[in-house]
Formats: structure tokens, C-alpha cells, sequence
């Protein structure tokens, strides 16, 4: 007999299950899938985000929700491969719609490994629309170092919210309001730091930190554009890079938009390689 439950906040014993699904689909089809733990082991508590098909006490499907705006929700999701075309994941999805709906968020945006025959049929059968891609680089090799006289990294305070907001305005076209709300929830969050970039005390960049149980997340990275093309973000990017290799030897990762040559390169000539590409698809709620 299966059951769904929804979850506010994953136990321990949650997150093992899930981890453990997530490797045998991952082997079923040679997969690096995106599952965002670091957000999945911070739950807030506060609202409905993951959702458990749970069969004879073992988890055969699984959904997660992670809406960092009003605006849209982004979907990772998974079926045991002896369990598929069974419908688990039309009924997670419609579990997920009904609490996205309840909390008025008009978009899903479906986070699609880009070589998983099974997740790109889903999409078309379901009729999501394409939208863009991203490859997740990771570090392949420590560069050296490449500092600039009058540049320095240091962590953002809360004064430093406003010039924040700004360059999360200008850099990714998002709304003064969703980036503000976003940096005020994340500055909360114990495994993330948010370094800005200072030349002459005024912030010239930012780029956060998320620290994972598996890897290290580099995010968010953005230069003003009267910096740019004068060698800033390979400094920065450099000085990040072996602060933390220092600090900790896990894995470091990124995720860049396929369309970004530009970003493309700078991580490439940093030492990060492609190791898979994501392609995201959206649908209304």
C-alpha cells in the first residue's frame, strides 16, 4: 500500500531515505541529480515544501519545493526506476500544485537533468515549456592567485543590504523587493556566508557561500559593470577558491547559464570543469 506524505521539515531518517533513492536513480541512469541539500537540511518548518511516497515503509518518490521568491517554484523530483510509470509523480505534482496554489505562487520550474531521457519525456508529456540551461561546473584544479592592489573580500553585514539589492538588481534582473527578501532569509541560514568585494570601501561585487554536507556552492557571483573586463572577478573568484580550499577539502561547485560564454570561460580558465547540464522547464501552477 502507498502513501503520500508531506513534510514541513525532513528528519534525519527523511534525508537518509532520500539519499538513498537518489543514488539508485542517479545509477539507473548515470545522473548527477539536483536536489539542493542544503536547502533540504535547513527546512524552516514553516510551510509544505517536500512531499514522500512512501511504499511497504521505503520511499518510492519523491518531490521537493524550493520557492526563493513569490514568483515561481523550483521542482526536483524522482521515481524509483522499478517504480515508474505509475503514476507516483502525477500524484506528488498535484500535492505540490495544491500548496503552491494555497500559498499564490504562479509558476513551476522544473529542474530537468539534461541527459535523463526520463525526466525530458516527463516534460513533454506533461507540456512544460523549455526555457533556458545551466552546466554545474566543479573545481578540477586549485588557481593560483591573482590579487589586485586595493581590492579586498570581506563577509556583508546588514548595512551592506542595500548596495546588495542593487547589484542582484542590476547583474540578474531581479525586483529590489524578492532580492531583498531572499538576502534577509539567507543572511539567517548558519551554512552560508555572502563575501563582498570592496575597492576604495565601496562594494564593487558579492558572491555567497553555501556550505554542504558534500560540496561547497559558490552562488550569486556578480561584478558592478564598471569593474568588469579589468581582471575583478578572476581575483575574487581566485581568492574565494583558496580561502576555501584551506578551510575545508570538499568539492566546490557552480552552476552558470549554457548562454553565459562569458562567465563560461572565466570559471574554465579558474580551474572548474562541466560536469553535467540541467535544462529547466516551466509550467503554470
Amino acid at each position: 500500500m502507498r502513501t503520500l506524505q508531506a513534510r514541513t521539515r525532513l528528519s534525519p531518517a527523511d534525508l537518509d531515505t532520500i539519499r538513498q533513492l537518489a543514488g539508485e536513480c542517479n545509477q539507473f541512469e548515470e545522473l548527477t541529480m539536483k536536489l539542493n541539500w542544503p536547502s533540504l537540511q535547513s527546512r524552516a518548518g514553516q510551510v509544505t515544501d517536500d512531499f514522500m511516497m512512501i511504499e511497504d515503509r521505503r520511499l518510492v518518490g519523491y518531490l521537493a519545493l524550493y520557492a526563493f521568491n513569490q514568483q515561481e517554484a523550483e521542482i526536483s523530483a524522482m521515481t524509483h526506476p522499478a517504480c515508474r510509470r505509475q503514476g507516483i509523480f502525477k500524484q506528488l505534482l498535484a500535492a505540490a500544485r495544491s500548496t503552491l496554489a494555497e500559498r499564490r505562487i504562479p509558476d513551476l520550474l522544473f529542474i530537468c537533468e539534461q541527459k535523463s531521457t526520463s525526466a525530458r519525456s516527463c516534460m513533454t508529456a506533461i507540456g512544460s515549456r523549455y526555457e533556458f540551461s545551466e552546466y554545474k561546473m566543479t573545481l578540477a584544479e586549485v588557481p593560483p592567485l591573482e590579487p589586485i592592489h586595493g581590492l579586498r573580500l570581506c563577509l556583508a553585514q546588514a548595512d551592506d543590504l542595500a548596495r546588495l539589492v542593487q547589484l542582484d538588481h542590476l547583474c540578474f534582473n531581479v525586483e529590489p523587493e524578492i532580492s531583498q527578501a531572499y538576502l534577509t532569509n539567507e543572511k539567517r541560514s548558519r551554512n552560508r556566508r555572502m563575501f563582498i568585494a570592496m575597492v576604495d570601501d565601496l562594494i564593487v561585487g558579492k558572491i555567497q557561500v553555501t556550505l554542504g554536507a558534500d560540496e561547497i556552492y559558490l552562488s550569486g557571483f556578480c561584478l558592478w559593470p564598471d569593474y568588469r573586463g579589468q581582471g575583478y572577478g578572476r581575483s575574487i573568484l581566485t581568492q574565494i577558491v583558496n580561502q576555501l580550499n584551506r578551510e575545508r577539502r570538499q568539492p566546490i561547485a557552480l552552476e552558470v547559464a549554457c548562454a553565459n560564454r562569458q562567465a563560461l570561460s572565466l570559471y574554465q580558465s579558474c580551474g572548474f570543469q562541466e560536469v553535467t547540464a540541467y535544462d529547466y522547464y516551466r509550467q503554470p501552477v
